[in-house]
């Protein structure tokens, strides 16, 4: 009989590690997650500083308005503000492109080549 008690206590044993290291694991995604929304909350506050600092011709160079940066600003900390400026930055490149291919707003883009 000790053997089947001792054999219960060692899967016992068993469960609780087996418990453990789900916890362990379950904590270790946890600060992944955090390091992760600590990262992109640090990021976006960098690039927020960086537009904020830049003058309206500076942005547009950039192919942003001041407009883009208050937007960005207004995202959940957990949003990626690069990626909507990125967005926003394309848009304006599509656009543009429309209306060069009508051949309206063609500005010595020859010339060069």
């Amino acid at each position: 009989m000790r053997g089947g008690a001792g054999g219960g206590a060692s899967r016992a044993a068993g469960g609780r590690l087996g418990r453990a290291g789900r916890l362990r694991h379950g904590l270790a995604g946890i600060a992944a997650a955090l390091a992760r929304f600590l990262a992109r909350l640090s990021e976006n506050r960098r690039l927020l500083a960086e537009l904020g600092a830049m003058s309206e011709r500076e942005l547009r160079d950039i192919g942003l308005t001041r407009q883009d940066a208050a937007d960005a600003a207004q995202l959940h900390p957990a949003e990626d503000v690069g990626g909507l400026l990125a967005a926003r930055r394309a848009e304006r490149r599509a656009a543009r492109r429309v209306r060069c291919g009508t051949g309206a707003g063609v500005t010595g883009g020859g010339a060069l080549g």
